[in-house]
C-alpha cells in the first residue's frame, strides 16, 4: 500500500520498524505506563511505542492512549487512522490521490501547486450555511474527508471502514456513593492536571466565570509552580465574566491576567484566520481565542482549559426546547405554521411561538441558528437535505424524551473547532484535563443524577469546586465565552458586511446566488437581527474563500 501521508512536509513523529510506519501529531501523557505495559525497555521513542501498542490492541490502540491526538499507523496491507475522542487535532484523508492515499492535520497542507482547484461539496456548503461549521466526516472539499472523533478507520483500497478489532481499554470502577465519586473525582483531576503541567517552567490556565475552568484553577493552585489564571474580557453587560473570574482567582490566591481586545486586534486575527483556517468556521468567539492563544504562546510554556467537561458530564436543554421537541414536534408542520401565524398577533402568545417554530424539531438545540431550509436552498439554487449532517444524524438516535442523554450527545458535533484552529495557528501548547482518559471515561459512567438534577447541572463538578471556591462567589447563571457579535458586524457603518458580502470578490465564482447573498445582507443591515448569524456566515465565507481563490472552485451537485 501507498502511504503518501508519511512523505516530507508533514510535522510528523515518522518511524519504519519493521516495515510499519506512524505519523503522529499531538500529545500522549501516559508513555511511561504503556512501555511498562508492553513490556518495552523504558526509553523507546513515542513512535516504536505506538507501533507496539498497535500491535497488542490492535484498532482499539486509541482507547489505551491518554491526550489528544491524530495518529496514522501503516503497514503493507494496512493503513489506521485515529482521533482521540476530543477531536481537538485534526486528522483528513484523500482517498483519490495518485499513487495511493494523503493523510494529514491541515487542509491547507493538501492542496499542493498541481492542483489547480478543489470542488466545494454542495452538502457540505449546505451545512455550514445552517450551523456554521462542517462535521466530521464531511469537509468542504470533494473526496476529502474528516476522521471522525474517537472513531477509528482503517483504508482498504479507496475506502474508508470503520474499525473496532481489538481490545477495549479498562472501564473504570463505579464509586459506591455521590460523596465517595466526588472524591475519586478530585484524585482523577489532580493526577491529571500534574501530567498535563509536568515540567512546565511558566504555567497558565484559562479562567472565565464558570465551573468548569474555576475547577481546574483551583486544583491547579497545589501544583508548582501556580499558574497564572487568564481570562478574557468581553465589553458590555452580559458578555464579560472577568469581575467573577477575578473574585475566583483572588479566593484561589492566583495572579490574574485580564485579557481585552479592541476591534483593530480582532479585525487582525479575522483576516489570519481567513487566510489560515482548514475550512470556513462561524464560531464568533475564534478571534478573541486566536488572540488570546498568541499571547499565551508569547508568555507561557503551558496552557490548561477547561474544556471537556460538558461533554463529559452533559446538560439538559432549556426547558422551552425540551417542550418543542417532546410535544411541539408531534403537531403536524401545516398546523405549527398556522397556529405560529395566530400566536404572532397576540401579544400575551408571541412569546411562546419558538414552542412550535421550527421546520425540524433538531433546530430548537442548534447553537447558532443560521439561515433556514428554504433560504439555504434560494442561495444555493438547489434542493437542500439537512438530515445527512452528524447533527441531525446524532438528534435522531435519541427517543423523544430523552433530552438530557440526546443533548450530552449533542454536545460531541456542534460546532466547536475553534481552539484546534486556534491551537494549530499558533502552536501554543494547551492541555485539557477533562479530557484526561480516565477523568472523562469516570464522568461518562457515573449515573445521571450525580452529574446532573433539576436546578443542580454539573452536579459532582460543583460539589468539588465547593470545596475549593465558596458558591456565593461562582454560582450564577454562566454567561459562556461570548461575543458581542453585532456590535462588531455593525461598526463602521457595516465594513465588515459590505467588504465580504456585499462587496466581494467571491461573488462572481458561481458559489452561491450573489444577488440573493446581497439581499440578505442589506435586510440585516437594515434591522433585521434574525439574520445575524447568517450574515456572520456570510462574511466568514467570503473572506475564506477570497483568501482561497487558487484552490476553490464552484460547487456543482453530486
Amino acid at each position: 500500500m501507498s502511504t503518501d501521508g508519511f512523505g516530507a512536509g508533514h510535522a510528523a513523529a515518522n518511524g519504519p520498524a519493521g516495515g510499519a510506519r506512524v505519523w503522529f501529531e499531538g500529545e500522549v501523557h501516559n508513555l511511561p505506563e504503556l512501555r511498562a505495559e508492553l513490556n518495552l525497555a523504558g526509553d523507546e521513542p513515542a513512535a516504536q511505542v505506538l507501533l507496539a501498542a498497535w500491535q497488542r490492541w490492535g484498532e482499539r490502540l486509541g482507547e489505551h492512549l491518554d491526550g489528544v491526538f491524530a495518529l496514522a499507523l501503516a503497514d503493507a496491507e494496512r493503513l489506521l487512522l485515529v482521533r482521540d475522542a476530543s477531536g481537538l487535532r485534526a486528522l483528513y484523508v484523500d482517498r483519490q490521490q495518485p499513487g495511493g492515499p494523503w493523510f494529514g492535520g491541515a487542509l491547507d497542507a493538501r492542496v499542493p501547486a498541481s492542483d489547480a482547484q478543489r470542488e466545494i461539496v454542495p452538502a457540505a456548503l449546505h451545512e455550514y450555511l445552517r450551523l456554521g461549521d462542517i462535521c466530521a466526516p464531511r469537509t468542504i472539499w470533494r473526496n476529502v474527508s474528516a476522521i471522525e472523533p474517537g472513531v477509528p478507520w482503517r483504508l482498504y483500497g479507496r475506502g474508508l471502514h470503520p474499525a473496532a478489532d481489538g481490545a477495549p481499554a479498562r472501564t473504570p470502577a463505579p464509586a459506591p456513593s455521590f460523596d465517595a465519586a466526588v472524591e475519586r473525582l478530585d484524585a482523577l483531576l489532580h493526577e491529571a492536571v500534574a501530567r498535563r503541567l509536568g515540567d512546565a517552567e511558566r504555567p497558565a490556565a484559562f479562567l472565565s466565570g464558570g465551573i468548569d475552568s474555576a475547577l481546574i484553577c483551583a486544583v491547579a493552585t497545589r501544583c508548582t509552580p501556580r499558574p497564572v489564571a487568564v481570562t478574557v474580557g468581553f465589553e458590555g453587560e452580559g458578555f464579560d465574566e472577568a469581575p467573577v473570574a477575578a473574585r475566583i482567582a483572588g479566593h484561589l490566591g492566583l495572579e490574574h491576567r485580564v485579557l481585552r481586545f479592541g476591534r483593530s486586534e480582532c479585525l487582525a486575527a479575522f483576516e489570519r484566520l481567513a487566510r489560515g483556517m482548514d475550512q470556513p468556521m462561524a464560531d464568533p468567539a475564534t478571534m478573541a481565542t486566536l488572540l488570546a492563544f498568541e499571547h499565551c504562546r508569547e508568555h507561557f510554556d503551558v496552557v490548561l482549559d477547561g474544556t471537556g467537561a460538558d461533554e463529559a458530564v452533559g446538560a439538559m436543554p432549556p426547558r422551552h426546547a425540551r417542550l418543542a421537541v417532546g410535544v411541539g414536534s408531534l403537531v403536524p408542520q401545516p398546523v405549527r405554521r398556522a397556529l405560529v401565524a395566530l400566536m404572532r398577533r397576540v401579544p400575551g402568545l408571541a412569546g411562546y411561538t419558538p414552542l412550535l417554530d421550527f421546520e425540524h424539531p433538531a433546530e430548537v438545540l442548534m447553537r447558532w441558528k443560521g439561515f433556514t431550509r428554504a433560504e439555504i436552498e434560494a442561495l444555493c439554487a438547489e434542493p437542500v437535505m439537512l438530515e445527512g449532517t452528524a447533527f441531525h444524524r446524532t438528534f435522531a438516535r435519541f427517543a423523544r424524551g430523552a433530552h438530557y442523554e440526546r443533548y450530552t450527545a449533542l454536545y460531541g458535533v456542534m460546532p466547536g473547532d475553534r481552539l484546534t484552529q486556534a491551537a494549530r495557528l499558533t502552536g501554543l501548547g494547551v492541555r485539557y484535563p477533562f479530557f484526561a482518559r480516565d477523568v472523562h471515561g469516570f464522568l461518562r459512567q457515573l449515573p445521571t443524577p450525580w452529574r446532573h438534577l433539576p436546578g443542580q447541572p454539573k452536579r459532582i463538578l460543583a460539589a468539588l469546586l465547593a470545596r475549593y471556591v465558596p458558591r456565593e462567589i461562582w454560582d450564577r447563571p454562566k454567561q459562556g465565552f461570548n461575543f458581542p457579535l453585532h456590535d462588531f458586524l455593525a461598526a463602521d457603518g457595516y465594513a465588515l458586511v459590505r467588504r465580504h458580502v456585499l462587496e466581494g470578490r467571491w461573488l462572481g465564482r458561481g458559489i452561491l446566488q450573489a444577488d440573493r447573498v446581497q439581499r440578505h445582507a442589506r435586510q440585516y443591515m437594515g434591522g433585521e437581527r434574525r439574520l445575524m448569524f447568517g450574515v456572520w456566515a456570510l462574511v466568514v465565507l467570503g473572506a475564506w474563500l477570497d483568501a482561497h481563490e487558487d484552490v476553490a472552485a464552484p460547487a456543482r451537485r453530486a
